[in-house]
């Protein structure tokens, strides 16, 4: 069984900050009305806090802090909540060497959770070994 506990990162605190300045900037050059602009660049603000909170800081109650794959390929998660739930790995997840993005379906929900993965928020050893047992099914 593999166990992972997931760290705040703030290597994608720092990706999303930029994304959402560029965005924010993008918008502020293009040619829209002053209107709005006005309504989206604290649309982007506010998609940056969110997603900060959540995704990076793992500060939502609903954020991903544990991970358990079984060796028979069942995964649990744990929220900041300390609630442990079932799902199963979407074939839309993501494992590149600094980079993993685990899409989660869980029952009876519509939409999938998404977790983020990055070298810094995890110990090495089992980064390493998440992403094998991912691409590999080892």
């Amino acid at each position: 069984m593999l166990k992972i506990s997931i760290k705040p990162s703030r290597r994608l605190a720092l990706v999303l900050c930029a994304a959402h300045a560029a965005a924010a900037g993008a918008v502020l050059i293009v040619e829209f009305p002053i209107w709005l602009k006005i309504v989206l660049v604290p649309i982007i603000g506010a998609s940056c806090g969110v997603y900060l909170y959540g995704s990076a800081l793992l500060r939502s109650s609903r954020a991903v802090v544990g991970l358990e794959i079984s060796d028979d390929g069942a995964l649990s998660f744990q929220t900041r909540r300390g609630e442990w739930r079932e799902g199963r790995l979407l074939g839309s997840s993501f494992v590149s060497p600094y980079l993993t993005i685990l899409n989660i379906g869980t029952e009876g929900k519509f939409f999938a959770r998404h977790v983020v993965i990055l070298p810094d928020c995890v110990d090495a050893e089992d980064f390493r070994r998440l992403r094998v047992r991912l691409r590999w099914g080892g």
